[in-house]
């Protein structure tokens, strides 16, 4: 996932996790890394995140 601040792609994080679809998954691994881009007139950054889920075995 992609966003253009911090605050942005820890709001997305936090939809992706209360969402149904990853219930029965647990989150392994978050990696954030901070994109920088240098142009003539003006410096765009982006923040990028890789999430790793694990599907949880179930017990009986």
């Amino acid at each position: 996932m992609k966003a253009t601040s911090l605050k942005e792609l820890e709001s997305s994080i936090n939809v992706i996790l209360q969402d149904d679809e990853v219930a029965g998954y647990k989150l392994l691994n978050s990696t954030v890394r901070e994109i920088e881009e240098r142009t003539f007139s003006a410096n765009e950054q982006e923040f990028h995140a890789i999430l790793t889920f694990i599907k949880e075995a179930k017990k009986d």
